[in-house]
């Protein structure tokens, strides 16, 4: 067993062990109707060596954690003109925790992340059309490019979208209507709204696998004008979409990108009006498979040229990364679960240089004690090293958290 290999009488000894034996936990749901719920309660401890995210005066802090949780699902029988019924769904995820930190002192803030999604899908005519909509919000800086000098930096994002699609034998067509918003009260210069159009025809080789033409026009609404400015993008790709293989999923396309953004308002600022013409690809595959009856790992890979809102004073960037992970469960109640991830970004705006790699370690034990109860220790060490003063820092955490279901 791992705690075996601790010393005598740490605390890290304490809680592995604490974590290595104990009954099992399921899942508890309550149901009413329509309606299934998950509610609980999580109280912990938190410890990180550099709380505010400084590369030049990092400061400790140790932080206690308690509140509720609460998780569900919603689905409602609707009927519009005449159409069949449809469900509309909701899922959502969130709580509310309390912090109390020996420096910062006292913090409320909701469970991060939290989500809501609604769904609504309808039949019209030989088409099915979707209505969507969801909302995010994080606090989470060691999940995020924009964390400089914050500690926890809030950010919503709100993303609505009408879908609709028509298959004609193994061909089909899918129109998109959609509108993203983004707010970052602490990092105001990320906010945006995008409002993006796309015709994707498609051949389905095989049901879950299709080749297609994808054809989408973005335009992009910074509300920060001092730093950024409105732009456009229009791209046409072509590529190959779904269960590639049995363990390989995802998207794969090249083609032909067109960015141009105007000039910014600002006299003083150095991100001058830009554009870009050339070859796009985007990547994004997920490999998974079990190595052995307890134990599997995942491998995913991404490339996206022409993101926005994820650098400060840059109007669009150029992202890649891959991330690797294993979960092995040491018995019926012990699993661990470590990670490793990296992402690289860079401006691709002009005037303003600048780019950052992001490496993120970390790993997990999940413990089971009863039916409802559960603990998780959890350790990550990020490091962010960037080409501008200010942007390089580490960040080592520590979280131990007890999660009660009802």
């Amino acid at each position: 067993m791992v705690w075996k290999r601790c010393r005598p009488g740490s605390a890290v000894c304490f809680f592995l062990w604490m974590l290595s034996s104990g009954p099992t936990v399921e899942a508890y749901n309550i149901k009413a109707g329509p309606l299934n719920l998950s509610l609980g309660a999580q109280a912990g401890v938190e410890y990180s060596d550099n709380a505010n995210n400084s590369g030049t005066s990092p400061k400790e802090d140790f932080g206690f954690i308690a509140g509720p949780t609460i998780g569900g699902g919603l689905a409602l029988p609707i009927r519009i003109g005449n159409s069949p019924e449809e469900n509309l769904t909701m899922h959502f995820g969130t709580g509310f925790q309390y912090r109390y930190y020996l420096n910062e002192g006292q913090q409320t803030t909701f469970n991060s992340p939290s989500s809501l999604t609604l769904a609504l899908p309808l039949h019209l005519g030989e088409w099915l059309v979707t209505i969507n909509d969801a909302f995010t919000y994080t606090d989470e800086p060691l999940d995020s490019l924009v964390a400089v000098g914050v500690r926890r930096p809030q950010q919503y994002n709100n993303l609505g979208s009408i879908t609709g699609m028509r298959r004609f034998g193994r061909f089909a067509l899918t129109l998109v209507g959609q509108r993203i918003d983004r707010w970052a009260p602490q990092t105001p210069s990320t906010e945006e709204t995008i409002y993006g159009f796309s015709v994707t025809p498609a051949v389905f080789l095989q049901e879950q696998f299709s080749v297609f033409w994808a054809n989408s026009v973005g335009l992009v609404f910074p509300k920060d004008l001092t730093n950024r400015s409105e732009g456009l993008n229009i791209t046409s790709m072509i590529g190959v979409s779904g269960q590639i293989t049995p363990a390989i999923a995802g998207s794969v396309g090249i083609g032909f990108v067109h960015s141009q953004f105007d000039p910014v308002q600002s006299g003083t600022s150095t991100n001058t009006g830009s554009g870009t013409d050339g070859v796009s690809a985007n990547i994004g595959l997920n490999y998974s498979h079990p190595l052995r009856p307890n134990t599997s790992h995942a491998i995913s890979m991404f490339y996206t040229p022409g993101v926005t809102a994820t650098m400060d004073r840059s109007n669009y960037q150029t992202s890649y990364g891959v991330a690797y992970t294993i979960s092995h469960r040491l018995n019926r109640t012990l699993t661990f679960s470590p990670m490793i991830g990296w992402t690289h970004s860079q401006n691709e705006s002009g005037g303003f240089q600048s780019e950052f790699d992001m490496l993120l370690l970390g790993v997990g034990i999940q413990r089971s004690f009863t039916r409802h109860l559960s603990g998780r220790l959890t350790y990550r060490h990020q490091e962010r090293s960037g080409n501008q003063p200010g942007q390089s820092y580490q960040v080592n955490q520590v979280t131990i958290t007890f999660t009660y279901a009802f």
